[in-house]
């Protein structure tokens, strides 16, 4: 028994919806607006929502964010609050250690 299946063309597949998927995907629909072209790209995600198995604290440098979308903040992107200090801590079965502020990058 052969059973038609429904189909759909795509100019681009991007496996995975977190930061890199869903930053290229956007990028690469910003490169064809611009000279009014059209693409079609789809994102596969097996979560379920973009960025669904993402390990976060919720701290980000928007500076990637503003490289994609120069008027985010008005927008209204949902980032209210800027970071204010960062730490790296070692853990382990005893305590934590903290990393000497003169190995992470400026």
């Amino acid at each position: 028994m052969d059973a038609a299946r429904e189909s759909m063309e795509y100019d681009v597949v991007i496996v995975g919806g977190g930061p890199a998927g869903l930053s290229t995907a956007i990028r690469l629909k910003q490169l064809a607006a611009e000279k009014d072209a059209e693409v079609n790209v789809v994102v596969l995600e097996k979560g379920s929502e973009p960025g669904a198995h993402i390990l976060s604290g919720a701290v980000m440098d928007p500076k990637a964010l503003t490289e994609l979308f120069p008027n985010w903040k008005e927008l209204g992107a949902p980032l209210n609050q800027p970071v204010t200090e960062d730490e790296v801590l070692f853990l382990s079965e005893t305590g934590a250690k903290q990393t000497p502020h003169g190995l992470l990058p400026e």
